[in-house]
């Protein structure tokens, strides 16, 4: 894997690539575009983030790809963009909106149905926060004692059981959401035919790594990872977006 933010000539080969094959760009958000932050309502879009996704919008086709409802994104940068949210459950195509699984509304209601007991799991977890995310639910333990962490993955493994929900766990996180969906296989979707930039810093990144390997791939932060090339974090990302306008 190639360290490109502080290897020139990587930098400029790879700059020369996208400006040449001119990919669609599919960038997740959190630890990517914006650093992780312990609240995850508190993610705001750094300066000048959004004056350069619009410049990239300009020159590429570009995608937002993100675990967060198109509600959050909205929120954040406005409706103007392309987003893959949910994992790849939903797209709005610039305020056109489209469900990629059947029986989306069915996932709305299990979520809707889990959230209302919150309060049982507010009181059992001291810490943990609970976001219902429309078709998805997230438990975020970054303020949660750690010794009821194992208690709390066995109640949603349980839950997931009885619902049809799959598990992920992530940076701070247990989610419970749609099964047999991943931003892979999404952006597959939506770019067929197209060259492809897919730029992660997750697990769920892997997955649109793994599922697209004919893409120029992109592992912002450290650990392991299948992309070819690594950015160390998302300020330095920001500035290498801003080379390929």
């Amino acid at each position: 894997m190639k360290q490109i933010s502080r290897n020139q000539p990587a930098i400029d080969a790879l700059v020369q690539e996208i400006k040449l094959k001119k990919p669609a760009l599919f960038l997740d958000y959190d630890g990517t575009l914006v650093p992780i932050v312990m609240n995850p309502e508190d993610a705001l879009p750094p300066a000048g983030l959004i004056q350069t996704l619009s410049a990239l919008d300009e020159r590429y086709r570009l995608f937002i790809v993100t675990g967060r409802s198109l509600q959050e994104m909205i929120n954040f940068i406005g409706d103007g963009f392309n987003v893959i949210a949910l994992h790849g459950a939903m797209t709005s195509l610039k305020g056109d909106l489209r469900y990629n699984v059947p029986e989306f509304q069915k996932f709305v209601k299990i979520c809707d149905d889990i959230y209302e007991k919150r309060d049982e799991y507010l009181k059992e977890f001291p810490g943990v926060r609970i976001y219902n995310k429309g078709a998805n639910v997230l438990f975020h333990t970054g303020l949660m004692q750690k010794e009821y962490l194992g208690t709390l993955i066995d109640i949603i493994n349980r839950l997931a059981a009885a619902s049809g929900m799959a598990v992920y766990s992530g940076k701070r996180i247990i989610e419970l959401r749609i099964p047999g969906i991943n931003k892979g296989i999404a952006i597959r979707q939506y770019a067929a035919g197209m060259r492809k930039l897919i730029a992660g810093d997750d697990n769920t990144d892997e997955d649109a790594f793994r599922e697209n390997p004919d893409a120029i791939t992109i592992h912002v932060g450290p650990g392991d990872s299948i992309a070819r090339y690594r950015v160390p974090d998302p300020g330095e990302m920001l500035i290498f977006l801003r080379k390929i306008v």
